[in-house]
């Protein structure tokens, strides 16, 4: 096989050079960082609720909710006194939830864990998640790891309460969201998102929810009048709500008696059925007028949702990780998942989103039925510091999303949330990889900007400037003041923790530590608009000439995609080395068998086609460039922007695309119901990816 290098043709040379410089303008194995511990330390109330069985459909089986005080000492030792309900358990009477022994570590960024009080002794189960605006929301993603539970699907809040609000104290406004397994299961599913609107004497005004049930098709609206509160002298409020207008009580989205808490500082509510398997989210609605430019920045995010596999859907799924929202007019943004589906190990899955907030704070329009690119509905609190958002279209979610505090230091300092992948900038809960060229960015970081030229290997010092990655050095492409570009060293690949701290040096004055998560591959296209998204950085591989709109690929034909983090490769080479020629070094998640390049068409409904891989690996004579030749299959809609997406053992990136055969047609901006088909097709892949992949292991006894 031949692989055209880059060297010998200068004017892709001076493209590559180009698009990486725009975008980017001996270990001991590390502990957790718990350096920001101190972020949760007194008495929170909490709503957990997690589905530890799921039937053959991957719908619940066995929920169990639970709530009360989590006291933390800010230290990383936490208490609870409440209780749990299990559907399989006494009836689902309530029971006691005891904890005297639990742990936690939050580290720089606000990002960690939480010990799962259901399991407060098992690292496995462990609730990965952040704090931010003052509320711990996570999730057990990593529970497929424990040899003897069944994994688990989980969402956890937990917000800091004070003294005991009054009726007449409590007049702020709430948008809210609901998920509620009625009965402890997926037949009733319901979710909903409406308006709290206390009026400081014990009464809501009318409350006017949009949602579903899992038994009825398309959306839902129901009216509730007469809904009261009453606050407790323990901080608790007793809601009462009658059933809504013209509906019976099993087909009300909200209705009954529930229990509900207002953080300390009344920004949230966080709420709950005693004896039920539901939670409802709220932020302090908007108090001004929403814009994009508002909901710009990181938000750490936190879901559980539900595809009822009774009725065809995929089943069971929940993730921690974050959006970034780049404040655009087009509402563009990054999303990264940490998913995790019944019995099969977490991924890192990366999309692309559109997030076009309304001046109340709400997103979309009537012509895409309210919600994001992703099908949310999604509704952004006060000063855009939270969200909150629902599944729609047969996905049932509750989606609660925080944002990240600003950061700053002194010195040399790394943002603690400044750290993603260099091509598709996913964000800081995402995982990096060895050989993964990433992006670092802060103040101080170095004296003045040099570039390591192409076709020089990468040294470990420029400018002055080091970085190492758990006490290896790093390859550097890039240093500036504000920002670096640095190779993540193949070494790391031996480190077992999954865990990376990053140091930076700029002429002998060190930066503070931030730790990110480690895998094998995390991989990301470069982009033609240098921001991870929109059309790829592609070539017709017969030709070297770029992909656009008006010189399209083709079905049939080889394209050449250029990407990092491929992981660790063989032939070995050392770290910031020049791509050997010959012979050629593949990247081991595609010599493995874990590598997929699927070709996605929102616009047709057209998904999971994969294209037929001739090389993955790196690019002969640059440094810290990776490259996908692939065939381009049929099947594909004329005229359409078809997203590319990769999928290894660990990861699963959906975020750029290519124009596809004639010109006739561009389907950039997929309507709703093809939003929400690609996501729907992507957990459905995963799901049958990871079934593959368990095919293929060996047993390891779990239970279920």
């Amino acid at each position: 096989m031949q692989i055209k290098q880059i060297k010998s043709t200068s004017s892709f040379r001076l493209f590559i050079a180009a698009f990486f410089v725009a975008g980017l303008a001996g270990a001991s194995a590390p502990t957790q960082d718990n350096s920001q511990n101190g972020l949760l330390k007194g008495s929170y109330r909490f709503r957990h609720v997690a589905v530890l069985n799921v039937d053959s459909n991957f719908d619940p089986s066995e929920i169990a909710a639970s709530y009360g005080t989590i006291t933390f000492d800010g230290q990383g030792g936490y208490t609870v006194a409440g209780f749990t309900v299990d559907n399989t358990i006494s009836n689902g009477a309530a029971a006691p939830l005891n904890v005297n022994n639990g742990t936690y570590a939050i580290g720089s960024s606000g990002a960690g864990y939480v010990a799962n009080p259901l399991y407060p002794t098992d690292y496995n189960m462990n609730m990965w998640g952040a704090v931010a605006q003052g509320v711990y929301t996570g999730s057990s993603t990593e529970s497929e790891l424990d040899p003897v539970l069944f994994p688990i699907n989980d969402i956890f809040v937990a917000i800091p309460v004070g003294s005991a609000p009054t009726n007449a104290n409590f007049t702020s406004a709430y948008q809210t969201g609901l998920l509620d397994f009625t009965d402890a299961g997926a037949a009733e599913a319901k979710n909903a998102l409406f308006e709290l609107t206390p009026n400081g004497k014990g009464a809501f005004g009318s409350i006017a929810l949009t949602g579903q049930i899992a038994s009825q098709s398309g959306t839902i609206t129901q009216t509730v009048s007469g809904a009261t509160y009453n606050f407790n002298t323990d901080g608790s409020a007793t809601l009462t709500i009658p059933t809504p207008t013209r509906t019976s009580t099993a087909n009300a989205l909200f209705t009954g008696s529930k229990t509900m808490f207002e953080s300390a500082d009344g920004n949230f509510v966080l709420g709950w059925t005693s004896n039920g398997y539901d939670i409802f989210f709220g932020v302090k609605a908007l108090n001004g007028t929403g814009t994009n430019s508002l909901v710009t920045g990181l938000y750490f995010t936190g879901a559980l949702e539900n595809s009822p596999g009774v009725y065809g859907g995929f089943g069971m799924d929940s993730y921690y990780g974050g959006t970034n929202n780049n404040g655009d007019s087009a509402g563009d943004g990054i999303v990264h998942q940490r998913l995790n589906v019944p019995d099969f190990s977490a991924e890192d899955f990366g999309d692309p989103d559109q997030t076009v907030v309304n001046a109340d704070g709400t997103v979309g329009n009537s012509s895409n039925g309210f919600t994001d690119a992703n099908g949310y509905q999604v509704v952004f609190g006060d000063a855009g510091q939270a969200l909150v958002a629902v599944g729609t279209q047969g996905f049932f979610s509750l989606l609660v999303g925080f944002h990240a505090p600003p950061f700053a230091g002194s010195g040399v300092y790394l943002n603690p949330i400044g750290v993603s992948n260099a091509a598709s900038f996913q964000p800081v809960t995402a995982s990096i990889a060895p050989g993964e060229l990433i992006q670092l960015v802060g103040t101080g970081l170095a004296s003045s900007s040099v570039v390591t030229q192409g076709g020089q290997v990468f040294p470990t010092t420029l400018g002055g400037v080091s970085v190492t990655i758990n006490n290896i050095p790093c390859p550097i492409y890039y240093v500036s003041p504000a920002q670096l570009a640095v190779i993540v060293p193949y070494e790391v690949a031996s480190n077992q923790t999954g865990l990376a701290n990053i140091l930076v040096t700029n002429n002998g004055a060190m930066s503070n530590v931030v730790q990110v998560y480690l895998t094998d591959a995390a991989p990301g296209s470069f982009a033609q608009n240098t921001e991870g998204i929109g059309l790829a950085s592609a070539l017709h591989a017969a030709t070297y000439q770029l992909i656009t709109a008006a010189n399209p690929a083709v079905a049939g034909e080889t394209i050449a995609l250029f990407l990092t983090g491929l992981g660790t490769v063989t032939p070995t080479i050392a770290d910031g080395a020049l791509g050997p020629s010959g012979p050629l070094s593949y990247s081991d998640v595609f010599n493995a068998g874990n590598l997929t390049v699927d070709f996605n068409d929102p616009v047709t409904g057209s998904f999971g086609n994969a294209g037929t891989i001739s090389y993955a690996g790196l690019v002969p004579t640059l440094a810290g460039l990776y490259q996908i030749n692939v065939q381009v299959p049929t099947g594909l809609g004329g005229g359409d922007d078809v997203f590319v997406e990769f999928l290894t053992d660990a990861a699963d990136i959906n975020q750029i695309q290519i124009p596809y055969g004639s010109a006739f047609r561009r389907g950039d901006a997929p309507a709703q119901t093809t939003s929400i088909s690609r996501i729907a097709a992507a957990r459905t892949r995963a799901r049958q990816r990871m079934i593959r992949r368990a095919a293929s292991r060996p047993a390891t006894g779990s239970g279920s």
